[in-house]
Order: C-alpha cells, then structure tokens, then sequence
C-alpha cells in the first residue's frame, strides 16, 4: 500500500513521466477511449510500478514454498523441457508487472539464468537493478562486456533474460508493437536464430489479491526461408505479437513512460 502510494505522487510530481504515459496511452488507445480513462489508467501505471519495486526487491529473497504461494504460472514443463537439452534458453520477457521476479522464479524451478543490461548513471538506482537481477544461479552482465560472455553463458545451458520491448541504441529491426511500428531490440532472437536455440515468450502480471502470474508461451516456431533478415524481421514481430496481447489485456501494468516510438523508420536502417 505504501508502495502504490508513493508511485502515484510519483505520477503527479513528475511532470514528464506522467505527460509521456499520457500521450502514449491516447497514441495506442485514444481512438477507443475516452479521456477519462486514459487518465485511470495512466495512474495505475505509476500505482503499479510502486507495487513491482517493492516486490521486484522482496520476491528475489524468498523461498520457492513462500514464492509459491504469490506466484503462479503456466506449466513450465515445456520451457524446462528445453532447458534441460543444454543449449540454454532465450527468455523474451517484457516490462510488464514485476518482470524483475522472473529470473528468481527460473532459478528456484532449478534453471541458471543470466541477464544483461544498462549501467544506470545514478548509482543508487544502479545498485538497486542489480540487486533484484542477481542471485543463487543468477548471473547479471552490463551491455558494455564483451558478447562473447553471452555465448558462454548459453553455452553452460542457462536461461538468457531478454527484454526486448523498448527502444535502445542497440541492433534492432523494425517490427509492429501494440499495431504501430516499432525499433525492437533483435540480438536475443539473432542469438537464437544463429545458434538453434529454443525461444519462449515469459511474460508476468499482478493479478487479484496482489499476487503474480507467470504467462509461458509455447516455444517460438522460427522461421527459416534462407533470408536471414527478413526471417529475423518476422519472428521478432512473432514475439512482439505475444507481448502486446498481454498488455492489451493488462495496459495499467506496462511501462508507458518509456520513448517506445521514439525512432522512426526513416532514421535508421534494419540490421
């Protein structure tokens, strides 16, 4: 409670955050409703990311008996299945409810995983995103390091956790996001079109009761015509599919704020 407290002053103090999560919001939903509701649900977002920092940092210390009880999910046997072939596993995840437990939630169902990202200028904030994707199991590597350390962590069977959902300085194609076209990072689906390695879409929201669910896609049918570009454009779309059904179907969980539609087509060229 306290926690959705301060993400809604958060929504009414920080005046950039909140006009983004607004013009975003009318930019994919402003044709079905109305301003109002925009409104509710532009507060909930922020309400909700209070709710993920407290749990993104208090689920990663729990046991498996005690996570079992706020979250649950699909069957993972699938996912497992894969996992125990020692390939590794590419992990397509998005920023959509506490995303950050995820990692947490494959190392105590027995899987490795490892997880890249950007170092935060604010070190506090830097520590804090650390914190809550490292762990037993869990291995957290800057995007800066060499991206060999990627393969060799795949090649030690570990699960990559890869978000993909905004839109970053690093190689991307462009592929529709919530019907609008969008730069989508496509080194995670590169990797697994490159190597044969398994994909799966795992992606997370709050439900009733403020507990968790854990959404598994089936594994990711890549294609392979022979046109490695143009097949990599499609199954990255394949993923973006899965992702943006779940924030249809949970909008005040994602993370609005973001400059997902920030590079145009015409800026940039399809790697």
């Amino acid at each position: 409670m306290l926690f959705s407290f301060l993400g809604m002053c958060f929504y009414y103090i920080s005046h950039r955050e909140r006009c983004r999560t607004l013009h975003h919001l009318n930019f994919i939903y402003g044709d079905e409703w109305g301003e109002r509701k925009i409104k509710s649900v532009a507060l909930e977002v922020f309400k909700n990311a209070g709710k993920n920092l407290f749990d993104g940092v208090n689920l990663g210390a729990m046991s498996e008996e005690e996570l079992d009880k706020v979250v649950s999910s699909d069957s993972l046997h699938k996912f497992k299945e894969a996992y125990d072939k020692g390939k590794g596993v590419v992990g397509i995840v998005a920023h959509l409810g506490c995303f950050e437990m995820l990692l947490h939630l494959f190392s105590l169902k027995g899987m490795k995983s490892f997880a890249i990202g950007r170092k935060f200028d604010n070190e506090k904030v830097d520590e804090v995103v650390r914190a809550m994707r490292s762990g037993p199991d869990i291995e957290y590597m800057d995007r800066s390091e060499n991206s060999r350390k990627v393969i060799r962590f795949l090649q030690q069977g570990r699960v990559m956790g890869a978000l993909i959902d905004q839109d970053t300085k690093v190689e991307g194609v462009f592929a529709d996001f919530l019907g609008q076209p969008a730069f989508t990072p496509s080194g995670p689906m590169h990797i697994a079109m490159k190597f044969n390695i398994p994909a799966f879409v795992v992606v997370t929201a709050r439900i009733k009761g403020d507990k968790h669910y854990v959404f598994v896609s089936d594994q990711l049918s890549l294609d392979d015509t022979g046109d490695f570009n143009n097949d990599l454009i499609s199954n990255v779309q394949k993923a973006n599919d899965i992702i943006s059904h779940y924030i249809n179907k949970f909008p005040e969980q994602w993370v609005w704020m973001h400059k997902r539609w920030a590079t145009k087509p015409e800026n940039v060229t399809q790697k």
